[in-house]
């Protein structure tokens, strides 16, 4: 198969910036040494500095996908003695119910329809039911909402849960604060706002979930975080990373503390208010809900999604996303992470506008 140019509005892979492409045209090194090592511990400051992670937080760095990570977590940090709460407004809330299903620990489900909104009265009947963790896709990146984390943490906080958040489409697009709202375990991956490559992903634990994962046995070599833990001390994992996405990453983390997290987030945002703007002059709508600065998904008022979709890919070089399910054939998503400018954006819209006429 060759590899076409694309010019990339997706949210994972990105558009890649030309620094992380220097980094990926040098041969992988081999990766049991100390300058490895201090390059590990030096990413894992970085990753807790962004997060605002609490002090004495834990980094594990998987190599798995954000949905290999997810899993992980449920199964380090949860076992047939909890009680989870899961919210589930698309098909990366499914995602933790499946994970909960197959390891047979109990669950209850909050259910939002496509356009329906989180709010406090969701969690009511929800109180005082014994829970003892909440998971959540803070970007349901299948429907574009945002989800107020101040709802969810008052909730868990009035409960006495644990808070596991899978922050994968949202870190460095949003703000992010893990200790101001007692986050007890973030998920990242490496494709989305960090804009690398696939390959990694990095679970942050709060001393009290450090604790219990201390606490919990599981039934796994490759996923257990109390040998991640261990081995991190001196800066490696206990199986063979994606060692040439490890470093792409802490390039990148250095890419972003140069500017300060603060005005990575704005430049994302401001790329995405460009696009919002633009598009307001076409036969378009946006869901009615909170969006993320990563992602917008646009509807179309008539099923045309996936003949958009490959027309672009097709005709014109372009990726988007697309949507699966009962959204898949009106609605598409526009990314707006990576190595991307307004004049990208104009072109995409350019093709939008002469697709939608005619």
């Amino acid at each position: 198969m060759k590899i076409k140019d694309y010019k990339l509005f997706t949210v994972g892979p990105a558009q890649m910036y030309q620094n992380t492409l220097h980094v990926r045209n040098h041969i992988v090194p081999y990766f049991r040494t100390s300058e490895f090592s201090m390059m590990m511990l030096e990413t894992i400051d970085l990753l807790k500095k962004f997060e605002h992670a609490e002090e004495n937080s834990e980094v594990i760095i998987l190599t798995a996908s954000g949905s290999g990570a997810m899993e992980a977590t449920v199964l380090n940090c949860f076992d047939e003695n909890d009680k989870l709460l899961i919210i589930c407004g698309g098909t990366f809330g499914e995602r933790f119910v499946q994970i909960c299903k197959i390891h047979q620990i109990p669950h209850e489900i909050l259910f939002l329809g496509p356009d329906e909104t989180l709010n406090k009265t969701h969690f009511e009947r929800f109180s005082n039911q014994r829970f003892t963790g909440l998971l959540v896709n803070i970007h349901e990146t299948y429907t574009g909402q945002l989800y107020d984390i101040e709802i969810i943490h008052d909730f868990c906080r009035k409960n006495g849960l644990f808070l596991v958040v899978d922050a994968i489409s949202s870190f460095l697009c949003d703000p992010y604060d893990g200790a101001k709202y007692s986050i007890d375990a973030t998920i990242v991956s490496s494709q989305k706002g960090l804009c690398i490559a696939p390959g990694l992903s990095m679970i942050t634990l709060s001393p009290r979930m450090v604790e219990k994962v201390n606490r919990n046995h599981i039934h796994s070599l490759y996923f257990d975080f109390k040998d991640y833990m261990k081995n991190i001390k001196r800066g490696q994992t206990p199986f063979t990373p994606a060692v040439g996405v490890c470093f792409e990453l802490n390039d990148m983390l250095h890419q972003i503390d140069s500017q300060g997290v603060e005005g990575r987030i704005a430049e994302v945002k401001a790329r995405c208010n460009y696009f919002r703007n633009q598009i307001q002059s076409l036969p378009v709508s946006l869901p009615p809900f909170p969006l993320s600065n990563a992602i917008t998904p646009l509807r179309f008022h008539k099923n045309i999604a996936m003949e958009l979709f490959e027309y672009l890919k097709n005709e014109k070089n372009i990726m988007v996303n697309p949507v699966g399910g009962e959204l898949g054939k009106s609605s598409i998503r526009v990314a707006h992470i990576g190595d991307l400018s307004c004049s990208d954006y104009d072109l995409l819209i350019d093709e939008l506008r002469s697709f939608l006429k005619e």
